[in-house]
């Protein structure tokens, strides 16, 4: 594979090639020896053997550790796949999962997500509709994955605002990076879930001759609604909030949480001795259900319930729950995404230069959401984005980037729920990151000016059906942001090191912030957009330590984040009558009625911390018995107004893994506690405290030169606790799977 050339002590520009230095050196032996053989045929009085010198011409050095960046890789990120990329990474140090229903899992990264959170795939956005409402899923799956990258450090500058709160990314390397060194090879994966009877099977070919290199994969993924161990709805917090003793429930399962999704990629690449270029086409069609209670309220049926209805807020989207009349049409939506990825490099183009690569990817993302079988709304968002790199090593100890970066959007969204209009998006990045390494001491600092512009298809926001007067809009909204981070890190030791990150970065509202007017039934609000919205700043402190001391590494890392402007969903108390078309106080009439939200902003900080102890408690010939505590955890308020919480934040977490094995086998039992969530945010509700409990066990076996075989089970909240989870906006009515065990196996040739 391709890697970038780190500079070592001496500076030294290497590059790097298609071949590894083993197999340079294997066919120079198998030469050599021909050339002996022949030479002392041909005359015997030559003691001396001519040898054709040997260039290194690719090393690997052992990179630096970064700050604040985690890799889920190998073994460890094939046990935490799952169905989506939220619940894959949800047992990493300050991530969460926000599921909505088990078809949508978004990462959740010390209480951020959304826009302020950047998913990207191999490089590129995904640009899918997550950052627009929570029931849109990531256009990820999982299952691909060869390596997933969480990153909070000052890396994050290059890639705009919308990484403030942090980087996933995933690689799966469907475009080849180096000539095939076999005609054929690549993996084949297959994995049972008993809960909801789930299936979900990929595989992946890697061909290639001389020059040429081909990748290709395919997925397919079905499972039926999520089985749990109670109730769906939480009936203790509706007969607290509304008073309610009497309301239709199910138990067991939530209905119309069934999903189905497929999809593949193909790659080619052009490999040359210092240059690669290569492209790949991917689809992904992924259908899953909204969990049921989504529709009508009819007050007729709700013996008063229409008086208490402005204090409904989350129960929004379940109000058919209360009466005989459930029986309404399911939501579901159907998302389609085509992509287009291409990428070049090319390796010391001159001295100083390391690389100069170019990345740009085509995204035409599409969901329908349907009603009853019938198309309600259809989103569409065709992106173009793209990155312009160069990588140097010209100075002494000094190794940085110089890059651009550019992403040109066109969304819409049509149908019933046209909550905002056709917009065009265009943001344009210039930046720089650079590493300075004195002795025991790396200095690194980044910087990037964005310009990002906004320009609607309407020149008014006007609310169909309403006496409402129109609110005029500007030919554009443009917004620059200028964004520089920082880390020092200090090696205090060889088993010590010490980092402090500086962080202040800007983000430019997103297309719904600024525009939104209108309903979304899948989470039952009225969104009202603000186009007098301003950047976000971010100001964040990270101080963290690692160290090693024989068979004990621990990190430790505590942070604060201050957000200027933080922009945020306001509950206003009032209700929009769908029906109707008409803003009121509360229901009075035999319609739909929904929340409605206002985005706003104010400041608001953010304190926590991440931990992690992992030891080696004896070693063994069989294996070795390893030891990890940790714990995370953060917490948001605002800072003005009444100062009440920031909505959905994760909470205290901590726990402990035992692990013995070696690396033919492995088992694992981990348990993690989660405290009640007492700071839910105004309007929001608490979530009560729990116990999860997970253990692992997989084997691999040699097969033959050609393969190995990797075996794995995995089980899942194994006390089959009621599990409320905190940062999702359906906690109350859709808890998180109960008891389940994946069966799984793996073949790689």
């Amino acid at each position: 594979m391709f890697h970038s050339v780190r500079q070592i002590a001496t500076s030294i520009a290497l590059v790097i090639t298609m071949v590894t230095v083993d197999q340079v050196i294997a066919e120079q032996v198998v030469r050599d020896s021909a050339a002996t053989k022949a030479g002392s045929e041909a005359g015997k009085h030559n003691s001396a053997i001519q040898l054709t010198p040997i260039t290194i011409i690719g090393v690997t050095p052992e990179q630096p550790s970064q700050p604040n960046t985690s890799t889920l890789k190998g073994r460890s990120l094939r046990l935490q796949q799952g169905n989506t990329l939220g619940q894959a990474l949800n047992e990493e140090l300050g991530v969460s999962n926000a599921s909505f229903g088990p078809g949508v899992g978004i990462p959740v990264i010390r209480g951020l997500t959304g826009s302020r959170v950047r998913i990207l795939q191999n490089g590129i956005g995904t640009h899918d509709a997550t950052s627009l409402s929570p029931d849109h899923a990531v256009a990820i799956d999982p299952l691909f994955a060869e390596e997933i990258k969480v990153m909070r450090g000052p890396e994050i500058v290059r890639y705009g605002g919308n990484a403030i709160g942090g980087i996933v990314e995933v690689n799966d390397h469907r475009i080849p990076e180096k000539r095939a060194t076999k005609p054929i090879s690549g993996s084949v994966e297959s994995r049972y879930d008993t809960n909801g009877d789930g299936t979900n099977s990929a595989f992946k070919l890697n061909m290639g001759k001389d020059q040429l290199a081909f990748n290709l994969g395919g997925f397919f993924r079905k499972r039926g609604d999520t089985q749990i161990p109670g109730k769906a709805i939480d009936e203790t917090f509706v007969e607290q909030q509304f008073g309610l003793t009497e309301i239709q429930n199910v138990s067991g399962k939530i209905p119309n949480t069934d999903s189905r999704g497929i999809g593949g990629f193909a790659g080619i690449s052009w490999v040359g001795n210092n240059v690669m270029a290569g492209m790949s086409i991917s689809h992904t069609d992924n259908r899953y259900g909204v969990p049921k209670g989504s529709h009508r309220l009819d007050p007729n049926h709700l013996n008063g319930l229409e008086t208490i209805l402005p204090r409904l807020n989350d129960l929004r989207g379940f109000e058919d729950i209360f009466g005989p009349q459930a029986l309404f049409p399911n939501i579901r939506l159907n998302m389609q995404q085509t992509r287009y990825d291409f990428k070049s490099e090319w390796y010391e183009p001159v001295r100083g230069i390391e690389s100069i690569s170019l990345r740009y990817g085509l995204v035409d993302y599409g969901h329908t959401e349907m009603e009853g079988g019938s198309p309600f709304t259809k989103f569409k968002n065709n992106v173009g984005e793209g990155r312009v790199e160069a990588r140097h090593n010209a100075f002494l100890n000094l190794t940085g980037t110089f890059g651009a970066h550019w992403i040109n959007r066109n969304f819409s969204a049509l149908g019933v729920e046209t909550f905002v209009p056709p917009t065009k998006q265009q943001s344009l990045g210039l930046y720089t990151t650079q590493d300075y390494t004195w002795n025991n001491w790396v200095l690194r600092g980044g910087l990037r000016f964005e310009h990002a512009r906004i320009d609607p298809s309407v020149n008014e926001l006007k609310l169909r059906g309403s006496a409402l007067p129109p609110a005029s809009l500007p030919n554009s909204l443009d917004y620059q942001a200028l964004s520089a981070s920082s880390a020092l890190q200090w090696n205090l030791r060889t088993d010590t090191v010490l980092t402090l990150t500086l962080n202040r970065g800007k983000r430019p509202p997103d297309i719904q912030e600024l525009l939104a007017l209108g309903p979304h039934l899948s989470t039952r609000s009225f969104e009202i957009g603000n186009v007098q919205l301003k950047n976000e700043t971010v100001s964040m402190a990270d101080l963290g330590i690692e160290w090693k001391l024989g068979r004990i590494s621990s990190r430790i890392n505590g942070y604060y984040n201050r957000t200027d402007d933080f922009i945020y969903l306001r509950n206003t108390g009032l209700v929009y009558e769908i029906d109707n078309e008409v803003i009121r106080q509360r229901c009075v009439s035999d319609s739909e009625c929904v929340s409605i939200f206002s985005y706003d902003q104010r400041h608001a900080k953010f304190i926590g911390f991440e931990s992690r102890v992992d030891a080696t408690l004896y070693q063994m010939p069989q294996g070795n018995l390893l030891l990890t505590l940790f714990s995370d955890y953060v917490r948001g308020r605002f800072v003005t107004g009444d100062r009440d919480d920031v909505p959905r934040m994760p909470p205290l977490r901590y726990g402990v893994e035992l692990g013995y094995g070696n690396p033919s086998w492995n088992t694992a039992l981990r348990y993690t506690r989660a405290e009640a969530q007492h700071h839910p945010g105004k309007n929001e509700t608490p979530t009560d405290s729990y116990h999860l409990l997970t253990a692992t066990a997989d084997y691999q076996i040699k097969t033959s030169k050609w393969g190995d075989l990797w075996l794995f089970a995995k089980g899942h909240n194994l006390l089959n606790e009621e599990i409320r989870n905190s940062v999702s906006f359906l906690r109350n009515f859709a808890p998180e799977p109960g008891r389940s065990f994946v069966f799984g196996l793996r073949a790689s040739f």
